[in-house]
């Protein structure tokens, strides 16, 4: 298992493929995606990156200083440097977006591209030390009933018996892991991207400063990145192109990895012909 070690800090990651495109993600853990891009269509060579704090990289008890968002890209970037990746592309979901959009914000110049997968900055009412979501999810540790309603209403409506099998699944998959976690792994709450902005206009403001290439890939039905952060995205950065998903929610990473491969290999072929 191979282990990166940053100021004394164990991380863990993932090779997958040979090819001569770099992915990086980073995450809590995976279930499959980003390890489908190297694969063909994309054949990438795809690094994933477990976050600090989670399973098999070192855990930290208390929050880092500078927040976990930060962290965890400060991480991605001592990974791309180790395996030599100058430039790369990043991608991630849900949370693991977020670390995206502030490597995109603070070293534009490392990235070829940002993929997002449900993982645009949330709307805003002010408070941006968490979403509800995920606030309720450490609160009520111990709850699985709570907890699986909290996840259901992230993942969204289903639509036929087949969708709704695929979900139990997918929930009862989540609510293992979740009970999973020991108490540090529990407590983390990575708060939202750009903390600073606590108005929808200041996170347009910030989203208009970034200039790299972005694929954002949303559901319509998700409970948590509506499609309205998507949008927003889409409008306020210049070299964006959004696809969103009428009948997917925030686990169409986890349910369907195969549609967000398709859109992706030609996000790709798009960014190699205006290189």
């Amino acid at each position: 298992m191979p282990y990166l070690d940053v100021s004394g800090t164990k991380l863990w990651y993932d090779e997958h493929g040979t090819g001569t495109d770099v992915v990086l993600s980073c995450a809590m853990g995976f279930s499959g995606y980003p390890a489908v891009l190297a694969d063909p269509p994309i054949g990438a060579r795809v690094f994933a990156l477990q976050a600090r704090g989670f399973g098999r990289s070192d855990h930290q008890p208390e929050p880092p200083a500078q927040g976990w968002l930060d962290q965890w890209g400060d991480d991605v970037l001592a990974l791309a440097d180790h395996v030599g990746a100058e430039r790369f592309v990043y991608t991630g979901v849900s949370h693991g977006a977020g670390i995206g959009w502030h490597l995109a914000r603070r070293v534009p110049e490392r990235l070829r591209a940002l993929i997002s997968v449900v993982g645009t900055p949330h709307d805003r009412n002010g408070d941006t030390s968490s979403s509800a979501g995920r606030r309720s999810v450490i609160e009520n540790r111990g709850n699985v009933a709570e907890i699986e309603r909290q996840f259901r209403r992230l993942g969204g409506e289903t639509d036929t018996p087949e969708r709704a099998a695929l979900r139990d699944r997918t929930i009862a998959a989540i609510l293992r892991r979740q009970e999973s976690f020991t108490d540090d792994e529990a407590r983390i709450n990575q708060g939202m991207p750009f903390p600073e902005a606590t108005t929808n206009d200041a996170v347009a403001a910030i989203l208009r400063t970034i200039d790299v290439p972005v694929l954002i890939l949303a559901g319509m039905r998700d409970g948590v990145i509506s499609p309205e952060s998507t949008l927003r995205a889409a409008r306020n950065v210049t070299r964006a192109k959004a696809v969103l998903f009428e009948d997917e929610g925030h686990f169409v990473a986890e349910e369907r990895p195969e549609r967000l491969v398709r859109e992706i290999a030609v996000f790709l072929d798009e960014l190699e012909a205006t290189r």
